[in-house]
């Protein structure tokens, strides 16, 4: 059936939960997918650790990886950036993501010294933290990346980059896997382009948090919304978790699963209706001439982000298996009557645990409601998390001064 006819073409039988709260039939999905997703945010206190973890190895290396030099910056990108941060199946942490800058010209170095010296002053820094119970206790070396690993249930994961002079002024060059070639990339102007896809959302929900707290929408930093968007994301990020558990060499990227899901959306609010509709126009904003599959970074056109997929085209086949796959689940979720059999469906292709958490705290919800009298349902502003940029002492996630 047509995506414009569901809404108002069935008739269910409602029970208990659904006649209190559900305004649509898609409600329930809704709310238990959104609940899903929750149960897999980073908590809020985690989420400030990292913001600290963020300033404190910048300030660190501002003061001492090059003292008097040209500077060296530490910013947020990816996930914690943009507010899309999901668990991983199958364990207790979570992966951030980070760009070290350094403000030299690429002629000055090579990709291999480049990550060296980043490394041996991260190295530094985590000898610098041994007194420091919250501070990291070891860094290690990934194929593109040093990862800071923490105590509390998370790990930085820090892209070695130098600035790109001909793009934009926040762009970047980053190391490759071979440590052969430079790789375009732009994370601060990514980051706006995401934020522009959902701005009308993020506003409206910023004015409603502000007139809760009697204060003004300033107040109310955009990590403190979560949009309808972001939440397509992590839904979209989640069950590609699971889909792919026993394939992770065939897992899609996030940064290609977000900037498809940001080309695809269109505004919807129903959670359940704006993830059906944003699977399946997503196919429409890949690019293949039959030999090559293109997937531009909308603010970085030289980075693409199905670049393996010419070289492994079985990577394509298999991203439109797990598309076709994440529509049939929800498809056939809306197709169960009850609380207990959508969510037993919802179980099969999101994984047990995050589905029963989603489904007590609806039990909850509806407890509470029933014991207050109340008739209807406020959706949640979702006060959990995603990152912005915090001024701190001489360094912030942008550099000196940098953009917001």
């Amino acid at each position: 059936r047509p995506l414009h006819a569901q809404r108002h073409a069935r008739q269910r039988p409602h029970s208990q939960v659904e006649e209190l709260m559900l305004d649509t039939a898609n409600d329930l999905i809704s709310h238990l997918l959104e609940g899903t997703v929750d149960a897999l945010d980073i908590p809020e206190q985690l989420r400030a650790a990292a913001v600290d973890a963020y300033d404190d190895v910048g300030n660190w290396l501002a003061d001492h990886a090059d003292p008097g030099g040209d500077g060296w910056y530490v910013y947020p990108q990816g996930s914690f950036l943009l507010g899309t941060v999901v668990q991983a199946v199958g364990h207790d942490h979570y992966d951030l993501d980070a760009v070290c800058r350094r403000n030299i010209p690429k002629e000055s170095t090579s990709q291999t010294t480049l990550k060296a010296e980043v490394g041996g002053v991260l190295d530094n820094y985590v000898e610098s933290r041994r007194w420091d119970p919250a501070g990291p206790d070891r860094c290690e070396e990934r194929k593109r990346c040093w990862t800071l690993a923490y105590p509390v249930p998370f790990h930085l994961d820090v892209l070695p980059a130098i600035p790109c002079t001909d793009g934009s002024p926040t762009g970047i060059l980053l190391t490759d896997r071979t440590l052969r070639h430079w790789q375009y990339s732009d994370p601060i102007a990514y980051g706006k382009w995401f934020r522009a896809r959902m701005v009308d959302e993020l506003i409206a929900k910023r004015l409603r948090l502000a007139e809760t707290a009697r204060t003004e929408p300033e107040a109310i930093p955009d990590a403190s919304v979560k949009t309808t968007l972001q939440r397509v994301v992590q839904v979209l990020k989640h069950h590609r978790n699971v889909f792919f558990a026993d394939d992770l060499e065939s897992r899609p990227a996030s940064i290609l699963v977000t900037t498809l899901a940001a080309h695809a959306y269109r505004g919807e609010q129903d959670l359940y209706m704006a993830t059906l509709q944003t699977v399946e126009l997503m196919p429409h904003y890949i690019e293949h001439d039959g030999e090559t599959w293109q997937v531009p970074n909308p603010v970085e056109e030289r980075e693409n982000f199905a670049d393996k997929w010419s070289d492994e085209p079985d990577r394509a086949t298999r991203f439109f298996e797990w598309l076709g796959q994440l529509s049939t689940d929800l498809r056939e979720a809306d197709e169960r009557r009850g609380l207990d059999k959508v969510a037993a469906r919802l179980s099969e292709s999101f994984g047990r645990e995050p589905v029963e958490k989603a489904t007590r705290r609806l039990g909850e919800t509806y407890r509470d409601a029933r014991d207050a009298s109340r008739l209807g349902f406020a959706a949640s502003t979702g006060l959990l998390s995603g990152a912005g940029a915090i001024a701190v002492r001489r360094h912030d996630f942008y550099g000196r001064g940098g953009a917001t």
